[in-house]
């Protein structure tokens, strides 16, 4: 029984040192700038680490030695760290932002960028970037619409985004485009009753999130799939949602108007519907969900300051406090977490000092590699040590 007891002690002695260590912790990767560029955003990683955003550099403006920024479209070679300019639609001229929103397993990135039509008037249209070929392509919009964006990709090769229908843009459409067959296809029927859709993610099972206007002027978030929308509702029951992604098991996350007329974080699933994240005191949001149902997003605090968090078993992190303090030192702050895997790792945007004592800082994209906790694994040496040695003594 003596031993028995001491076994149970080590046992719980080592549960405990995991209950109370375990907030997780990661290290901080500067992911860099394109050549010549001076800031970077990351918005996607993919399950096989293949992270795509934006890269910003200096162009000639033609008159002398002037120039101005303009934004591409990039992909990010962690191991290296080296950051690909993928480009654009065939513009760079610095007026306008092309961005890279989502990266498949493959390396398949979708996003959109600027065109320019014959009369010089600027429209954004949704690209796919082949990576074994390097081909930009536009795959342009619906109808005789002249916008789109495209935000998601799973690894189908299918697209997700919205487009106009109506040469004046007075409509916003959600679509789904399939790079095997070429074809862009309006989700069927009109969603949630109302005249505007929007999709901005996509899983393997061709599931589809984003948010609609309804038949009763609200607008809504809502799942897709074999053809019918279902409305995710909200967290204060007026309705008012938007749906940013689903992962692999049909678990989604966004944001809800909750019942202190704030927009709160929320995961949802067909069985248990929308529950809260919660937040700091002022609005949140959930940006990106993986297979854990772990959420990366923003949230501000009661002063309107803003952080990027981390939810984890409905827990919610502020991203620098599981930082070392040396990496907590390179920064000024987080501005945005947009992604996360499987694995966990995060990738977003931040401000590194440059300068700290002038209070000068860069945006740079960013990724956030999980780490293991030291401390639980130095309380479990001992722990196991001493079970070897009360064997040792039963024997």
């Amino acid at each position: 029984m003596k031993i028995k007891r001491n076994v149970v002690a080590i046992a719980l002695l080592s549960t405990a040192s995991f209950s109370v260590l375990a907030a997780p912790a990661y290290r901080l990767t500067d992911l860099g700038v394109s050549h010549e560029g001076d800031r970077s955003v990351a918005y996607s990683i993919s399950n096989t680490g293949l992270v795509a955003g934006s890269t910003r550099s200096r162009v000639p403006t033609g008159l002398g030695t002037d120039t101005r920024g303009t934004t591409n479209a990039a992909r990010f070679y962690t191991e290296t760290n080296h950051v690909e300019d993928i480009g654009g639609l065939g513009y760079a001229g610095g007026h306008g932002s092309a961005a890279a929103r989502g990266i498949n397993d493959s390396g398949l990135v979708a996003g959109f960028a600027p065109v320019y039509d014959l009369s010089g008037v600027r429209n954004y249209q949704s690209f796919v970037h082949h990576n074994k070929t390097g081909f930009m392509q536009n795959i342009g919009t619906l109808g005789n619409g002249k916008e789109s964006r495209a935000y998601g990709i799973n690894n189908n090769g299918k697209v997700v985004g919205w487009s106009n229908t109506q040469a004046d843009g007075s409509d916003h459409v959600a679509y789904v485009y399939d790079t095997a067959t070429g074809s862009m296809d309006q989700l069927q029927g009109s969603l949630l009753g109302g005249a505007r859709s929007f999709a901005f993610d996509i899983n393997d099972s061709d599931q589809i999130v984003g948010t609609a206007t309804t038949a009763a002027g609200g607008i809504s978030g809502f799942i897709y799939e074999n053809g019918v929308a279902t409305s995710m509702g909200s967290l204060d029951g007026s309705g008012h949602s938007e749906a940013s992604a689903v992962n692999e098991n049909g678990m989604a996350t966004g944001y809800s108007l909750d019942g202190d007329n704030n927009f709160t974080a929320f995961v949802y699933d067909a069985v248990n519907g929308m529950q809260t994240l919660g937040g700091m005191g002022g609005d949140s949001a959930g940006n990106d969900i993986n297979i854990h149902g772990d959420v990366v997003g923003s949230a501000k605090d009661a002063e309107g300051d803003s952080f990027a968090v981390l939810y984890v078993d409905g827990e919610m992190f502020d991203l620098m406090s599981l930082l070392s303090a040396s990496d907590q030192a390179l920064l000024s702050s987080f501005r945005g977490a947009y992604s996360i895997n499987d694995d966990g790792t995060i990738v977003g945007d931040a401000n590194f000092w440059t300068d700290e004592a002038n209070g000068r800082s860069a945006r740079h994209a960013f990724m956030l590699t999980a780490v293991p906790v030291p401390g639980a694994i130095f309380l479990m040496g001992p722990a196991l040590g001493l079970l070897g040695f009360m064997g040792k003594r039963r024997s």
